[in-house]
């Protein structure tokens, strides 16, 4: 049989290979689920923690402004692009290598007492929006970590690769992450998890305030 024909098929592969290392023309542009290929995705991983030494504001905020060191490193390195962080307040733009080849900018989107969100650039394997909770418990002490990505891939390559392993490698990572920052909490971890879903519509479990993207809370309540 001759190669020919198997020459040709691994063009397209090697085309999209080549796309994906070159990056974007845009590549520090806010993106939406609307840029990305394949389904909808929601992916949301937890850790229930009793008996915690530091309260869910503190928690949250250490979290924010520790993001690279809670992350693992071999698996997403963060550090900041517009400055050295910590710390890391709203609009903040960060640099990641994940896997320690393939390259990722996002920005803080919303910044809160008890979470925050980062939105990807154009320049990430994925385009949407990830949400870092903490949610306090009914008794004191007691709280939910939650990160919960609404994703679809940044292109075809990034479903491919998505497919063929790298969604194991990115739970693994957010995992590590809650276990960092659990750790951090104090007490004992008693339950945690993960779960997946593709829909055609899906939204945050916690919906942001109504306030315009460039205006601050409190210039928010002045007007």
């Amino acid at each position: 049989m001759s190669r020919f024909p198997l020459r040709l098929l691994a063009l397209p592969a090697l085309a999209l290979s080549a796309l994906a290392l070159k990056g974007p023309s845009d590549p520090l542009r806010p993106s939406t689920p609307e840029d990305g290929v394949g389904p909808l995705t929601r992916r949301r991983y937890w850790a229930e923690i009793e008996d915690a030494t530091h309260s869910p504001e503190e928690v949250a905020a250490h979290w924010r402004d520790h993001l690279p060191d809670h992350a693992p490193k071999w698996l997403a390195w963060f550090r900041g692009l517009d400055h050295p962080v910590p710390p890391v307040r709203r609009g903040d733009r960060l640099w990641i290598r994940m896997l320690l080849i393939r390259r990722g900018r996002v920005v803080i989107e919303h910044v809160d007492p008890l979470g925050f969100r980062v939105r990807t650039l154009r320049l990430h394997p994925d385009a949407g929006t990830s949400d870092f909770r903490v949610y306090p418990g009914e008794v004191p002490r007691r709280m939910i970590l939650q990160i919960e990505s609404l994703l679809r891939t940044n292109s075809h390559f990034d479903r491919l690769a998505y497919i063929f392993g790298v969604h194991a490698a990115q739970r693994r990572n957010w995992e590590l992450t809650l276990l960092s920052v659990a750790n951090y909490a104090g007490g004992r971890i008693i339950n945690r998890g993960h779960e997946s879903l593709e829909m055609p519509q899906l939204s945050h479990s916690y919906a942001l305030p109504d306030i315009p993207v460039g205006t601050s809370p409190e210039t928010a309540d002045h007007d």
